[in-house]
């Protein structure tokens, strides 16, 4: 897609619902062809005024059974069974992009909240689980920087941390220059027998990586990666070679940022979150154009 958020959202509020079929098709968010579901002969696309979408696929096959009987143009795609027109439920998608939460999206558009929610659940739930185990962090060229931080609902008046609802996460991010890709996921501990497989899953055989000194940390070099560690305790940047984990912690302080503009994310919901802050994160240059394609056909 060639528009940026504003050029869509303007093209949806000039174009006919037609236009805007026509642009889904084109974006193969829309099936451009579809067989009659009795005799699989070729429909044909035609106006319906009883859609929503005021279009349909209609069978033509004098022989079939269902000969002129109408099948909604959503039909298998992310668009079925939501009640809303094509250009509402792509309206609250560009406002997610645009990280609006959930309250904004309601306040700015004339929906039922409900409805919104239910929109955004379907989008996260085809949000993929970060894992780059068959294109791994890494590599010649890429410093890898590993560190675990600690996720919390808000507790009562801002003061301490529940132990009941705690979580810890451990992030691994790819470095050149900035931030190129982020990977986070549950830990259940922060034993070495638990954070040492995850890394090696997902990183590449040798990389560079950078650490505190945590000692689960410390048998990386026997996994054949390149380990270096920063002492926190005495400085937050190696004065000799340079090693820190300011990106990674960067990362941190991102992800908890919008824990808190979420105020809170329940302890059931946290693997959820983190995938969905990873894709984010790691298409934050054209979140938008990433999103559409989960929904392709």
């Amino acid at each position: 897609m060639n528009l940026t958020k504003n050029q869509f959202e303007e093209f949806l509020i000039k174009s006919s619902t037609q236009d805007i079929i026509f642009l889904l098709m084109e974006m193969h968010m829309l099936k451009r062809e579809f067989n009659c579901e009795r005799c699989n002969k070729q429909t044909k696309f035609t106006k319906y005024k009883k859609s929503i979408d005021e279009h349909a696929w209609r069978c033509m096959n004098i022989k079939c059974k269902s000969y002129k009987k109408y099948f909604l143009i959503r039909n298998n795609s992310f668009f079925h069974n939501l009640r809303i027109s094509l250009k509402d439920i792509l309206k609250i998608i560009i406002r997610y992009s645009c990280k609006q939460q959930l309250c904004s999206i309601n306040e700015s558009l004339d929906l039922n909240k409900k409805t919104i929610l239910k929109i955004l659940k379907k989008v996260i739930s085809l949000i993929p689980v970060p894992n780059f185990s068959k294109n791994k962090i890494g590599g010649p060229g890429f410093i890898v920087q590993v560190d675990e931080t600690m996720l919390n609902y808000k507790a009562k008046s801002h003061r301490g941390r529940s132990s009941s609802n705690k979580s810890d996460a451990l992030c691994i991010v790819e470095i050149r220059n900035k931030i190129t890709r982020v990977f986070a996921c549950l830990i259940e501990n922060k034993k070495a027998e638990t954070i040492i497989p995850i890394i090696c899953e997902q990183v590449v055989p040798g990389s560079i990586i950078w650490t505190d000194e945590h000692k689960s940390y410390s048998s990386l070099s026997q996994k054949g990666f390149l380990h270096k560690s920063v002492c926190h305790k005495i400085e937050f940047i190696d004065k000799e070679n340079g090693v820190n984990t300011q990106s990674v912690e960067s990362f941190h302080n991102q992800l908890k940022l919008e824990i808190k503009k979420r105020k809170g994310v329940y302890t059931n919901k946290r693997d959820e979150f983190l995938k969905e802050f990873c894709f984010y994160y790691n298409n934050r240059d054209n979140f938008l154009e990433a999103i559409l394609n989960l929904l392709k056909v």
